[in-house]
C-alpha cells in the first residue's frame, strides 16, 4: 500500500505531547509525503521547503531565502503491542533549488551527504511505543545531532558537540479503575546546541521557529496531563508543564536557539544543560469542552504562564481566557 500526499501543512512524529523529531509547533510548510506499508513495515518519506528567515527579517519587496528538509522514517511492529522507528533528516540550502540527490527515497541520507562533499545538517533519531495490557503505554524518543564515542562515553568533558535529546513518557487509560480518566506524564531533556549547525541556514528551524521542541535546546521539561468527563457532555482537560532552560545572553551563545550558528559558542568543553541565563517556566492550561449537539462544542480555556529568570528583566507572567465554538466534520475519502 502506497499513499502520496502533497500540500501545505505540518506534521508530528511520535506518541508524546512533544516531539523531539518533527513537531507541528512551527509554521506550515510546503511538503510531499510518501507512505509505504509492507507487511509489518511502514516507511515514510518527507520532502519539504522551509523558510530560512522570518517574514519580518527582510526589508522591502524581496523573497524570503529558502532551505529544504528531506526526512525518512522506518517503523516496524514486531509484536502487536510494540512499535519501533528509526528516523533520519537532512536540512540543506542550495540557492533556492532542491538538491535532487536527496530525492532518493531509499539510501541513507548521511551517505548521500558525504558523497556530495557537503556540510548539511544531518540528524538521526529513534522512537518507541510499547502498549502494556489495555491501559498503559510507554513511549520514548532519542535524537542524535552529533555523536563522538570518546567525547561522550570514555572521556565525557561536556564537549559542545555532544548534541542529543531524550524523551520518556507514559499514558494511563482508565487510570486506577476510574472510567474515562486518562493520565499522561512526560519528561524531555535536550542538550545545548542540539539542532544547530555551523551556519543559520542549516539550523533545524522554519520561519525562525524550531522544527521540533518549542524551547529549542538546552532545557529540561516535565509534563503532566489529565482528561476526565465531569458530566456526560462536559469534558475537562488539565495540562501542567514545568521547564528549566538556559537562555542565551545578548552577546553570548550558550546553545539555547537552533537558529544561531554554533561557531559562535562560548565554550568548547564543560557545557551543561541550563548554562547561560537560567530560567524556570511554569505553564498551566485548563480546557473545558461542552457538547451541545452531536459534533458541536463550546470550548472554554484558561491559560497561565510564568517565567522566572536570573535576569529579572526577562521575568514574565501571562493569563489568557478564551471562549470558542467548534464543529467536527467528517469527510469521505476519495478512491480512484
Amino acid at each position: 500500500h502506497i499513499g502520496v500526499q502533497f500540500g501545505y501543512g505540518n506534521m508530528f512524529l511520535g506518541n508524546g505531547y512533544r516531539s523531539l523529531l518533527l513537531s507541528d509547533f512551527s509554521n506550515n510548510l510546503l511538503y510531499l509525503k510518501l507512505n509505504t506499508r509492507i507487511w509489518k513495515f511502514h516507511y515514510q518519506n518527507i520532502f519539504g521547503e522551509l523558510a530560512a528567515k522570518g517574514s519580518r527579517d527582510d526589508e522591502g519587496d524581496a523573497l524570503i531565502p529558502k532551505k529544504f528538509i528531506a526526512a525518512h522514517t522506518l517503523s516496524i511492529k514486531p509484536f502487536k503491542n510494540l512499535t519501533l522507528s528509526a528516523f533520519e533528516a537532512i536540512i540543506f540550502s542550495r540557492s533556492q533549488q532542491f538538491e535532487l540527490h536527496y530525492l532518493n527515497p531509499i539510501i541513507f541520507l548521511r551517505s548521500i551527504e558525504g558523497g556530495l562533499g557537503s556540510k548539511d545538517n544531518a540528524l538521526l533519531g529513534f522512537n518507541a511505543d510499547w502498549v502494556i495490557g489495555k491501559r498503559v503505554s510507554l513511549y520514548g524518543q532519542l535524537i542524535l545531532d552529533e555523536f563522538k564515542f570518546d567525547e561522550l562515553i570514555s572521556n565525557n568533558r561536556g564537549w559542545w558537540a555532544n548534541k542529543y535529546g531524550v524523551q520518556l513518557g507514559a499514558k494511563y487509560i482508565n487510570a486506577f479503575g476510574v472510567d474515562h480518566l486518562d493520565l499522561q506524564a512526560e519528561y524531555n531533556v535536550v542538550r545545548p546546541f542540539t539542532y544547530s549547525h555551523n551556519d543559520s541556514l542549516g539550523g533545524y528551524t522554519h520561519y525562525n521557529q524550531p522544527l521540533a521542541h518549542p524551547l529549542g535546546s538546552n532545557f529540561r521539561e516535565m509534563i503532566f496531563k489529565a482528561r476526565y468527563p465531569i458530566l456526560p457532555k462536559l469534558v475537562a482537560e488539565l495540562t501542567l508543564i514545568k521547564a528549566m532552560q538556559g537562555e542565551n545572553n545578548p552577546t553570548e551563545n550558550w546553545g539555547a536557539y537552533p537558529l544561531l550558528p554554533n561557531l559562535t559558542r562560548v565554550l568548547d568543553y564543560d557545557n551543561t544543560i541550563g548554562q547561560g541565563t537560567k530560567a524556570d517556566i511554569l505553564q498551566a492550561k485548563l480546557h473545558m469542552a461542552y457538547q451541545v449537539y452531536h459534533n458541536i462544542f463550546f470550548d472554554l480555556q484558561y491559560y497561565y504562564r510564568k517565567k522566572e529568570s536570573q535576569d529579572i528583566t526577562r521575568n514574565q507572567s501571562n493569563q489568557i481566557i478564551s471562549l470558542g465554538f467548534r464543529m467536527n466534520m467528517g469527510l469521505k475519502k476519495l478512491s480512484f
